[in-house]
């Protein structure tokens, strides 16, 4: 039998990433450890980027094919199937905000970048320096090129109001939208930067609902919620 590995070679790779740094920092051996750190992030930030254009391609389509309202419902209905249970899980009520904003950011380090935080009296203010996800795929050019995904051309409500938005950002409003069904407000609030790619998107969360401006309703196509 021609054979290209033995079995101690097979059972090697065989073995998580995270298996063999715990076991490198065991064996007092960090120069191996932080190597094996770096691949390991190497892995995933690249099975990261492949489902997320994965779905990028799907929403393209959808777009292309059926239009925007079919885009907006689809996305829609996309973003409740995995942030509503996700959101549930989140414990309500004033006393809980601090675990509900550092659950919330410990999702956001999924994406594998580094994030700047600040508070104010008000809100926690998120921004991923840069964006994991959607600003990556525009910094990359997967936009442009005979090969790009859709940029939603009109502007409108899941744009921002803007014209030519990337369809993965176009993701933000639906969770949004989605709270408020949920909650009556929107647990996260982004600020588009000025130039998608270029500046960074700012996640806001606000301590008291009731300061949520009302602006941020009405870009929902919804009113404030009185009292």
């Amino acid at each position: 039998m021609n054979r290209i590995f033995d079995q101690a070679q097979l059972d090697e790779m065989g073995k998580r990433t995270l298996d063999r740094v715990l076991d490198a920092i065991d064996a007092g051996d960090p120069a191996e450890a932080k190597r094996l750190a770096q691949r390991m992030y190497n892995e995933f930030v690249s099975m990261h980027d492949l489902y997320r254009d994965w779905l990028t391609g799907t929403l393209s389509e959808v777009g292309r094919r059926y239009g925007d309202e079919a885009l907006e419902a689809v996305m829609t209905d996309g973003i409740r199937a995995w942030w509503t249970p996700m959101s549930r899980k989140l414990p309500k009520g004033p006393e809980h905000f601090e675990q509900r904003v550092k659950m919330f950011v410990a999702g956001l380090r999924g994406h594998l970048q580094p994030m700047d935080i600040v508070e104010d009296d008000e809100k926690i203010e998120i921004r991923m320096k840069p964006c994991g996800s959607g600003g990556r795929q525009i910094m990359h050019g997967r936009y442009e090129g005979p090969d790009a995904f859709l940029k939603v051309e009109r502007a409108q409500r899941m744009t921002y109001g803007r014209e030519n938005v990337p369809v993965y950002c176009t993701h933000e409003i639906a969770m949004e939208r989605v709270d408020v069904e949920n909650d009556g407000h929107p647990f996260v609030i982004t600020e588009p930067a000025e130039e998608l790619g270029k500046g960074y998107c700012t996640l806001c969360i606000y301590k008291d609902p009731k300061n949520i401006p009302e602006k941020y309703y009405t870009r929902l196509g919804l009113r404030k919620p009185s009292g």
